[in-house]
């Protein structure tokens, strides 16, 4: 074989590799998939409106033997949420109350 036609089957091989490259990074798709969580999981248990936060932080209360305190309608509702988070979280159980075995007994 001449030169030339060394460099025109190299030139043939590089465009069609090429040509093949690209057909194929055409077709694949390179979008990331995408997962969307069921309806109930990405639902909050926080209540958003003022009268559902004074339900559930009554309710919390209650759980905790104790009232609301005086002058409680003067709160704000940010407040009111802050108590309420407050009260739900000291309302919480212990890992000792949920599993006594998980606990870790340190010397």
């Amino acid at each position: 074989m001449t030169s030339k036609k060394v460099w025109a089957s190299g030139l043939v091989g590089f465009l069609v590799g090429a040509g093949a490259m690209f057909a194929v990074t055409v077709v694949v798709d390179d979008d990331p998939k995408v997962s969307v969580q069921p309806e109930s999981a990405t639902k909050t248990d926080m209540p958003e409106t003022r009268e559902g936060l004074i339900v559930a932080w009554t309710a919390e209360l209650e759980k905790a033997g104790k009232e609301k305190p005086d002058g409680w309608e003067m709160l704000t509702t940010g407040e009111i949420r802050g108590r309420y988070l407050s009260q739900y979280f000291i309302n919480a159980p212990d890992a000792e109350d949920i599993d006594p075995d998980m606990v870790v007994q340190r010397d």
